[in-house]
């Protein structure tokens, strides 16, 4: 299977900064697109945050991550599914952390898409009111659900989505990366077909872009992902560009074996418990092998076993005090 893909931002027509932020990681065949919000700049620092923190821990600490039973999920997940899920959730109590210890960053939060392939599938991830979309043979479907009033009326109420729109503001979001402690995630796990193409966004462009339009632009654009992706944003600027706008296009070709690896119907993986929180914190922090998980070689972090060995130390030295002050 070939993969080709880009990705683009662009601030829009209206807004002063642009909040969004887009990875590309096509080494580790990971996307990821975040729209940031929060007063000054408080946006851009989360949904900037979001990107890095996912990205460094999948390219750099999968595989711990990944062995790093201190932070298990509670259902089996493929790998790339699994260290997805777990780096959202450090993400998300980091930039928590980060909007409680800081004034000037309180309430700051993140919307997030993110996709990673796998064999013969790709994990779909969401939190907020961002999408993925996948064409193919001239059909657009849409993979996420907006976390957002209006599609809660619009799924309740059975009304369309203008109609819902036009109910409530569609710009309230229901879920978000950092406003809480902990996130509810949707995760979902698609068999990917030769000729998929996937499309990343923020609220800005389909806020604004009808999917039909969509569809047409992908059409058109042959396969061409810098293509795709620029016109995709040019046309959501030519609807009044009113929120900053982010585009991935994931082009798949070519034959692509199967594996055993299955789908999964969209779950929403409950939030971890509390004492998950120091161990997420140290996978941040950049402390060699967090947690103490046991590496691909078999060793422990030495760190730890510095602070192990440090703390037996003291207990003994203060044992060896006290017997010698009662002795005398």
């Amino acid at each position: 299977m070939d993969i080709q893909c880009a990705g683009k931002t662009d601030i829009g027509l209206v807004r002063e900064a642009n909040e969004d932020s887009f990875r590309l990681l096509p080494h580790k065949n990971l996307y990821i697109v975040c729209d940031g919000m929060g007063g000054h700049s408080a946006g851009e620092v989360a949904s900037a945050t979001a990107c890095d923190i996912i990205v460094r821990l999948y390219d750099q600490g999968f595989e711990r991550l990944l062995q790093d039973d201190h932070l298990r999920l509670p259902r089996l997940f493929p790998p790339s599914t699994d260290v997805l899920t777990k780096a959202v959730r450090i993400a998300n109590h980091w930039i928590y952390h980060l909007a409680s210890s800081d004034s000037s960053m309180s309430g700051m939060g993140t919307t997030i898409v993110a996709a990673a392939i796998e064999e013969d599938i790709i994990t779909i991830l969401h939190v907020g009111d961002s999408r993925v979309y996948r064409y193919n043979d001239g059909i657009l479907e849409r993979l996420t659900i907006d976390h957002s009033w209006a599609a809660e009326i619009e799924q309740a109420e059975h009304v369309s989505a203008e109609e819902a729109r036009r109910m409530v503001n569609r710009n309230v979001i229901t879920r978000a990366l950092g406003v809480r402690e902990t996130a509810e995630i949707d995760v979902a796990i698609r068999k990917i077909v030769s000729g998929d193409t996937y499309i990343l966004c923020s609220d800005g462009l389909c806020g604004l872009v009808k999917d039909d339009d969509i569809r047409r632009v992908i059409a058109g654009g042959h396969g061409d992902v810098e293509t795709i992706a620029g016109q995709l944003i040019e046309l959501a600027n030519n609807r009044g560009g009113t929120d900053n706008v982010s585009v991935i296009a994931v082009k798949t070709t070519g034959e692509i074996e199967p594996s055993t690896l299955t789908e999964m119907a969209t779950v929403t993986v409950d939030p971890e418990p509390p004492e998950f929180f120091p161990i997420e914190e140290e996978w941040v922090t950049g402390r060699d092998n967090p947690s103490g998980a046991t590496p691909p070689n078999g060793k422990k972090s030495g760190s730890r076993l510095f602070r192990v060995t440090a703390a037996v130390a003291i207990v003994i030295l203060l044992a060896f005090l006290f017997y010698m002050v009662f002795k005398g």
